[in-house]
């Protein structure tokens, strides 16, 4: 299951860089890190932010990758996954916050099986998770899906 979030964020990506239509609207993320060398916020690019729900394999998930990212301490991708969301009840996921450069990590925070807020709005979805990795250090993910990818 966690190799399948950073499939999810390079299938993602590569789907942006190849889709032919412009994105519809802007998706927002922010991910803010507590504590720790890389404590801040940071704000994808909104209109770089992919949407994806996946019904077969039961997921949705909000996801980023910057390709030019060039220096260790950049913001280089970051995402939530929410399992099942097709299901009634209380979700789970897995958030992801990475830094350094397009192929070289520095730093890379995972937190699995997290509670996650999802509340739907029409075709899209207002996420949010927050919890701390197994080093102590808190992040939180929120995401605004306005313009989603079902597959």
């Amino acid at each position: 299951m966690r190799a399948s979030f950073r499939t999810v964020i390079l299938a993602a990506g590569t789907a942006v860089l190849s889709a032919a239509r412009p994105h519809a609207a802007p998706n927002p993320m922010t991910i803010v890190v507590a504590n720790g060398p890389y404590a801040g916020t940071y704000k994808a690019r909104a209109d770089e932010v992919v949407c994806l729900h996946a019904k077969a394999q039961k997921m949705y998930a909000a996801s980023f990758k910057d390709f030019n990212a060039n220096s260790p301490r950049a913001f280089a991708e970051g995402g939530l996954k929410v399992n099942n969301p097709d299901v009634a009840g209380p979700k789970k996921g897995d958030l992801l916050a990475a830094f350094g450069t397009s192929d070289k990590r520095s730093v890379e925070y995972n937190v699995f099986d997290v509670p996650i807020t999802m509340t739907t709005k029409g075709q899209g979805a207002e996420l949010a998770g927050s919890g701390k990795t197994k080093d102590g250090v808190q992040i939180r993910v929120t995401a605004s899906c306005v313009d989603v990818t079902t597959m």
